[in-house]
């Protein structure tokens, strides 16, 4: 039974490795290559599926019919995700291209494509069903209306659902268009440039405290940093994993924090309160960032093996109340 629904992105990666990132009319080498599945509601619920298991998560998205559509389709119900709520279009399937230099940090340009169709008249008895009844709805980069369609849906059952909202690009629309459907969710998560565009200010705790003020609890991804959690009158720090201490090192951080978000709901779903699914996401968004791939997230069995260690059992003293 399909107890998380995840709305947003499905796009083919394509991912070059350099050295450095170019400047300006600048040409570099590249080191490699590679072309992945990818897409911020994609690689979410991958993420979710990996802890919760097969047939837990269903995606809401749009693909188009042709090879990419097809492909994804496969890559998705391989991984257990419900994909009959994925709509498909006779349109080309959305598609990244994306730069990742030598400390794994990344530059990205989205092609939407397909994306950009869904409409709310879309969401039809099925999709409402589900929503109806799954315990989570994570809503992340769909078209904005529909988007907004979809928390109020959401919002409208018996209270007890999680509504999390990690807008990504949508934060381009300004506050004033996302205001209504901040105030619905249960947990409004985004990266620091995004807090900064959307609070329209250049002070990132600024700008974080201005937003979950709007919000019933607030995230904040900060990447190696960890992030921050703002609930009530209290903000908590929840730091990240050192790569290094634990073996490991940084290769690309592209779809880590779809990790992050994947990890928490589906930890939350699983019993776990919320500091700890925060902080064991943030360890699942760290394990990402060794990888290549964008959908590299672990699974359920590795994230517990390396939460006994205790090179990772130590980072636990830095949660802390600020």
């Amino acid at each position: 039974m399909v107890i998380e629904l995840v709305a947003g992105a499905i796009n083919w990666d394509t991912t070059v490795f350099v050295d450095d990132f170019p400047n300006a009319g600048e040409e570099v080498k590249a080191r490699k290559v590679i072309s992945v599945p990818g897409g911020k509601g994609a690689n979410t619920a991958v993420a979710s599926a990996r802890i919760l298991g097969k047939k837990s998560v269903g995606l809401i998205g749009a693909l188009g019919d042709d090879r990419i559509g097809e492909e994804q389709v496969r890559i998705l119900e391989d991984e257990g995700v419900d994909t009959s709520y994925i709509k498909r279009f006779n349109h080309p399937s959305g598609q990244a291209y994306i730069l990742v230099n030598g400390k794994g940090e990344n530059m990205i340009l989205t092609y939407k494509a397909v994306n950009d169709m869904l409409k709310p008249e879309m969401m039809d008895e099925n999709m409402l069903k589900a929503v109806d009844e799954a315990s989570a709805v994570v809503v992340i980069d769909p078209p904005l209306e529909f988007a907004l369609s979809l928390i109020e849906h959401a919002r409208e059952g018996d209270g007890k659902k999680r509504i999390v909202w990690a807008p990504a690009l949508l934060t381009r629309f300004g506050l004033d268009m996302l205001r209504d459907g901040i105030s619905k969710v249960d947990y409004l998560v985004m990266n620091e440039s995004e807090c900064l565009l959307l609070s329209n200010t250049d002070d990132v705790m600024q700008g974080f405290k201005a937003l979950a003020g709007l919000s019933k609890r607030m995230i904040l991804t900060r990447g190696s940093k960890g992030c921050l959690f703002h609930w009530g009158d209290k903000v908590v720090q929840i730091p990240s994993i050192d790569l290094n201490s634990i073996g490991l090192y940084a290769v690309s951080s592209v779809g880590a924090g779809d990790a992050f978000l994947g990890a928490f709901t589906a930890l939350l779903l699983k019993g776990y309160g919320e500091l700890e699914a925060l902080f064991m996401a943030n360890l699942a968004a760290a394990i990402k960032v060794s990888r290549e791939e964008t959908r590299a997230s672990p699974y359920y069995d590795e994230l517990l093996r390396y939460m006994r260690d205790e090179r990772v059992e130590r980072f636990l003293t830095g949660i802390k109340v600020m």
